[in-house]
């Protein structure tokens, strides 16, 4: 585990005084399956489409990779640390509690959000018109306005949907 104190003096001596600035990363993929009328969740937003996520939870990749990217730069391990999928009290588990959990402990360890950039890569659900509504629900729920959202594909034939997010947060 990394000693705060230790990043914090080293900063304080080279200048940055009371500013510490850390990077995490996170990243999830689910399988697809053809579904007539599915609606999944990405970043807390509903989308309908003919395809749902195979998952223990809600199968929200994008709040999943955000959650692993906080509790990641905050030297907290991963979310399958906190939330089993093997138990039956995290079944169908709504996403939002998961990235409110990690944001939780971001807030207790006196760090906020600076920035989020993330990929979501899927070759069977076009999100062109859904990112800035899928933008504006993350913002809402991380209570920040630095989001960005990317979507590309596979290009080749795939049932996976992919998500990979970059976090800044500072003290």
């Amino acid at each position: 585990m990394v000693n705060f104190n230790d990043i914090y003096f080293a900063n304080y001596n080279s200048g940055m005084k009371n500013t510490m600035y850390l990077i995490g990363q996170g990243n999830d993929t689910h399988e697809l399956t053809d579904m007539r009328d599915a609606t999944i969740i990405l970043g807390g937003y509903k989308l309908k489409t003919n395809c749902r996520i195979i998952s223990h939870s809600d199968g929200d990749i994008i709040l999943h990779a955000i959650a692993n990217a906080i509790l990641g730069a905050l030297q907290l391990g991963d979310i399958g640390m906190y939330f089993k999928d093997t138990e039956q009290k995290t079944k169908n588990m709504c996403s939002i509690k998961i990235v409110k959990f990690a944001v939780d402990k971001l807030k207790k360890s006196k760090f906020k959000l600076v920035n989020v950039d993330l990929t979501v890569t899927c070759e069977n659900i076009i999100l062109g018109k859904h990112k800035e509504l899928i933008k504006q629900s993350l913002c809402k729920i991380l209570e920040t306005t630095l989001v960005n959202v990317k979507a590309t594909r596979f290009e080749h034939p795939s049932n996976l949907i992919k998500c990979d997010a970059v976090i800044l947060i500072r003290n």
